[in-house]
């Protein structure tokens, strides 16, 4: 988990311990390799042809620095998705959340305000 932060010292052991109880008793356990085994890139290729349907827009926010889903694939996924905005997050990985929550927290308020529904 340290590896998914930019500055690991925002991962501190509170933070991975709400991230990991959840996955703690044997149904977390299972969840959890579920999980993982989902996030073979070929059960994300599969769902990419489905992505154009998406009618609604949609904020994407990455992480510049992102190991786990590389930087690369941020342009792809707002070029998959129509009517979809591509923000980058400057020296944050990919837990930008916990990373910048203000910030996070900041732009989703923006874009929410800034459409019309």
């Amino acid at each position: 988990m340290p590896k998914g932060v930019y500055d690991s010292s925002v991962m501190t052991e509170e933070l991975m311990k709400i991230y990991l109880t959840p996955w703690s008793n044997e149904q977390g356990k299972a969840a959890l390799f579920n999980n993982m085994r989902r996030l073979n890139k070929e059960y994300t290729e599969a769902i990419t042809g489905d992505l154009k349907n998406l009618s609604h827009e949609t904020l994407i926010i990455w992480g510049e620095e992102d190991k786990f889903q590389k930087p690369k694939y941020a342009p792809m996924l707002e070029q998959a998705i129509p009517n979809s905005s591509l923000i980058w997050i400057d020296k944050a990985a990919h837990w930008v959340i916990d990373e910048y929550p203000d910030k996070v927290s900041e732009l989703i308020g923006e874009y929410i305000n800034d459409k019309t529904f």
